[in-house]
């Protein structure tokens, strides 16, 4: 009269109240690894993907200190966190833009033809000179990073905490350049394929990427980008030494 089921199997005493997700839920989760990397499956799909989920990030940054707004000054918790934030991103543009650098085929350089320079012209009299501060510019290799950093409190035993509002500038410069990065990505991975070339050709040592140790603070598909970009970049890299 009634169906016969096959019973449960038996659980060990730790694996009793364990609740077990079924296989189609983790499937159809669209922030499960397994689904992210199914998106990312080839090294162009992972740059295009990339460079979106750091735009968006970046709009996180923008709205979380109101840059866009242009502020004086910021609260000194509020830069320190942005700017670690905008670091992370910092890092893994870079090393977009250097997955695309390394798989673009360069042309050949056309001999630079020396000019004459010009003589220049005399000012008229009582005429000044105004120089103004060069803007931030994206560096797009790793820089050495300063020892000291000026916002960090408590360096120094028995030093003074900073507190209060610091100045907000040097963050939206850096802001500003990065954005205008994410603008036009082809264009900066002409230019540092052009500089990893010149790098080649003086036998420098091929550029390492260390994973990075802070990418479970990003969001789950920026942190699988950032994950995986250090072994994409050593297999990128692995005819440095044998080309000439």
């Amino acid at each position: 009269r009634y169906a016969r089921y096959p019973s449960s199997p038996t659980l060990l005493p730790r694996e009793k109240g364990a609740v077990v997700a079924p296989l189609s839920h983790t499937l159809s989760n669209p922030y499960s690894t397994c689904a992210i990397l199914r998106r990312m499956s080839h090294p162009p799909d992972i740059v295009h993907h990339g460079l979106e989920q750091a735009r968006l990030a970046l709009w996180a940054v923008i709205n979380m200190t109101n840059a866009h707004l242009r502020p004086l000054t910021l609260r000194r918790s509020l830069k320190r966190r942005a700017s670690g934030r905008l670091k992370q991103l910092e890092i893994i543009v870079r090393r977009l833009l250097t997955l695309m650098a390394l798989a673009l085929t360069l042309p050949a350089v056309r001999p630079r033809t020396c000019l004459t320079p010009a003589t220049p012209t005399p000012l008229p009299e009582g005429t000044e000179i105004v120089t103004f501060p060069a803007p931030y510019r994206f560096a797009l290799s790793g820089r050495v990073q300063p020892a000291v950093d000026p916002d960090a409190s408590g360096l120094f035993p028995g030093s003074i905490r900073a507190s209060g509002p610091v100045p907000a500038a040097p963050f939206l410069a850096r802001v500003s350049a990065l954005y205008r990065v994410l603008e036009a990505p082809d264009l900066y991975a002409k230019r540092l394929a052009r500089s990893l070339d010149r790098q080649r050709k003086r036998g420098d040592p091929k550029p390492v990427a260390l994973p990075m140790a802070s990418a479970y603070r990003l969001r789950p598909e920026l942190g699988a980008i950032a994950t995986a970009l250090p072994g994409l970049l050593s297999a990128a890299l692995e005819t440095w030494d044998n080309s000439s």
